[in-house]
């Protein structure tokens, strides 16, 4: 599933790449056939990148948290989660071991009954 919605925002983003380039042809016709100046096409098209840009990001945005709301809903656990729960898990082993270290061994060939 997440592999399937990446791909729907890879697409998403690959759109607006794609419109962008048709943009900027649109305004590359328009200063050949002497409708607008170049100054103008060139303005045109800083302008509709920066726009272009901040949808991105949005989008981007929104297919993240779309993401997260729909892993959440059907309780799959994020990385970071995970590893969280990994470090406590590494944190109550190791209080463990320290518990239950064995008391330590009398030196060979010394009889324990002889103290």
């Amino acid at each position: 599933m997440v592999d399937a919605l990446r791909k729907l925002l890879l697409a998403g983003l690959g759109a607006l790449d794609l419109t962008e380039e048709k943009a900027k042809g649109v305004f590359n016709g328009l200063v050949a056939r002497g409708e607008i100046s170049e100054n103008d096409a060139k303005e045109l098209v800083s302008s509709w990148t920066k726009r272009a840009a901040e949808h991105r990001g949005r989008l981007q945005e929104d297919v993240e948290q779309a993401v997260h709301r729909a892993l959440s809903a059907i309780g799959i656990a994020r990385q970071t989660e995970i590893d969280s729960l990994k470090a406590k898990i590494d944190e109550l082993e190791a209080k463990l071991a320290g518990r239950e270290a064995p008391s330590p061994a009398p030196p060979t060939g010394v009889d324990p009954s002889n103290r």
